[in-house]
């Protein structure tokens, strides 16, 4: 084997262990998702839709199809670990542990906070879980009105605002 064959091998196996290294590595900063984690969105999920006489979301499943979104899972991961926190800043060992009103001042801490991973989680949250609630068979036919928005249009829409 030539020289310059015997480092590149050699250089491209390094590249291969280091990347593997550092998965792994990194790996333990992130937080996971687990059985806490979907808990925790069940709770938020009903917190931000509790059906105030329908059926509520965690009563429809919204939160299991926002759990099935893989793609969303490391970000709920560090929203649920925001609202942990919280949490144990009021004495709690995490956000489930608290009282329904401090769960509520927690979510709304959540959405006026500059934390970009609290803000992000409770916004992804309310989004999906509407678009998943107001889906719902039964909620939409407690709505009697079918038609659209605006039936005339915006007649004016060509003219400045009064």
């Amino acid at each position: 084997m030539r020289r310059r064959q015997f480092i590149t091998i050699s250089g491209l196996v390094l590249l291969g262990a280091t990347a593997t290294f550092w998965r792994n590595l990194v790996s333990f900063w992130r937080p996971s998702f687990n059985e806490h984690t979907a808990q925790t969105v069940m709770m938020v999920t009903d917190l931000m839709f509790p059906g105030d006489g329908l059926p509520g979301a965690t009563e429809l499943g919204v939160h299991k199809r926002i759990v099935a979104k893989s793609d969303l899972h490391e970000m709920m991961a560090y929203g649920v670990g925001w609202l942990d926190r919280q949490a144990k800043s009021q004495g709690a060992p995490d956000f489930l542990a608290l009282d329904e009103s401090a769960r509520l001042a927690a979510v709304e801490a959540a959405f006026a906070s500059e934390d970009d991973d609290a803000k992000q989680f409770v916004l992804t949250l309310r989004f999906y879980g509407g678009l998943d609630y107001y889906s719902e068979p039964v909620i939409k036919a407690a709505f009697p009105y079918t038609g659209p928005p605006q039936p005339e249009g915006f007649a004016d829409f060509q003219d400045p605002p009064k």
